[in-house]
């Protein structure tokens, strides 16, 4: 699930993903690999009691890819992935 918001200088996504073991994590969306910028991840549960931030343990490796190799393992979790396009909205 994805969804692009609009009215910012730059296009913002937004996608939700199940957790997994630390490493690389495939999103739905249009996150490119180069140009593109990580905004946040959040680590939820699926009652939202837990709210976690893990931006800094994340990074964009590859086309729609984030990796957190050596991070937090996230299964059983959900996490709620922000990025903005490169090109303006």
């Amino acid at each position: 699930m994805s969804t692009t918001l609009r009215g910012f200088t730059r296009i913002v996504a937004v996608t939700v993903k199940p957790g997994a073991a630390a490493g690389a994590h495939v999103i739905d969306g249009d996150l490119a690999a180069s140009g593109d910028t990580l905004i946040s991840v959040r680590q939820c549960s699926n009652d939202l009691t837990t709210n976690t931030d893990r931006t800094a343990e994340f990074t964009v490796t590859a086309r729609n890819t984030i990796s957190n190799i050596g991070g937090t393992n996230t299964t059983n979790y959900f996490l709620v992935v922000t990025y903005a396009k490169a090109a303006a909205a």
